[in-house]
């Protein structure tokens, strides 16, 4: 435990630390064999309800449209979705072209499941520019979603070797949110307390498991909407 403890200390100044830097490492770019990514824009002329931008990866993809219905009439919804990961500039890039040609009112962002070739401390060294990348052209209130734990494909009942690895960018996520009072949705929790919520790949989610997020994430949203 005490080691455990001494760990997770030495993650969280190292956020911490980079905090006071608006400089981003130099990332590498490592290609997945298929890179993808989707903008999803809605309500891009109207100013009668809020906007809402949802960052993230397939997860999001999942459970966008769950979240998209609960919002209508509530606010716009919108998405970006993409298999970059925090570690490579072109995340960086990516993330400009939307935010500097569209406002939002709440955004929420959850990246972690991709870029197998970044440490933890690479992806970590991001987490401030990206922070201050969401604030860049506007003020809105943002919530941070931690990343679900990813499953062996041949035993959904245990982790497999790169969830380690997102248990550490989980690690530092927390500890820069509780920094900026930024809320954290836990859906790392909800994915290891529920094997069953997986598909056989052992990173997605099957209808019931995206529900789960989705009310994870519909409710933090509806709740920075009210403040």
């Amino acid at each position: 435990m005490s080691r455990n403890i001494s760990v997770f200390a030495a993650l969280c100044l190292f956020i911490l630390g980079s905090c006071h830097t608006t400089k981003v490492v130099e990332g590498k770019i490592n290609n997945e064999d298929i890179e993808w990514s989707n903008t999803w824009i809605t309500g891009t002329n109207k100013t009668d309800l809020p906007h809402v931008l949802i960052i993230g990866d397939s997860h999001v993809e999942g459970y966008y449209p769950s979240v998209a219905k609960a919002l209508e009439g509530i606010a716009y919804p919108s998405r970006f979705t993409t298999s970059k990961s925090m570690g490579d500039p072109v995340l960086m890039e990516q993330l400009e072209e939307v935010l500097k040609h569209y406002r939002f009112d709440v955004i929420s962002f959850n990246n972690g499941l991709h870029g197998r070739g970044y440490t933890a401390e690479e992806y970590a060294a991001y987490i401030p520019a990206v922070y201050k990348l969401l604030l860049k052209y506007d003020n809105p209130k943002i919530q941070w979603v931690n990343t679900t734990a990813e499953r062996d494909n041949l035993n959904l009942q245990i982790t497999d070797a790169f969830n380690v690895n997102i248990v550490k960018r989980n690690h530092y996520v927390e500890a820069f949110a509780h920094s900026k009072n930024i809320p954290v949705i836990d859906d790392y929790s909800l994915s290891i307390a529920h094997p069953e919520f997986y598909r056989n790949d052992g990173v997605h989610f099957i209808p019931e498991g995206v529900a789960a997020e989705s009310k994870n994430v519909t409710q933090s949203i509806l709740a920075l909407l009210k403040k």
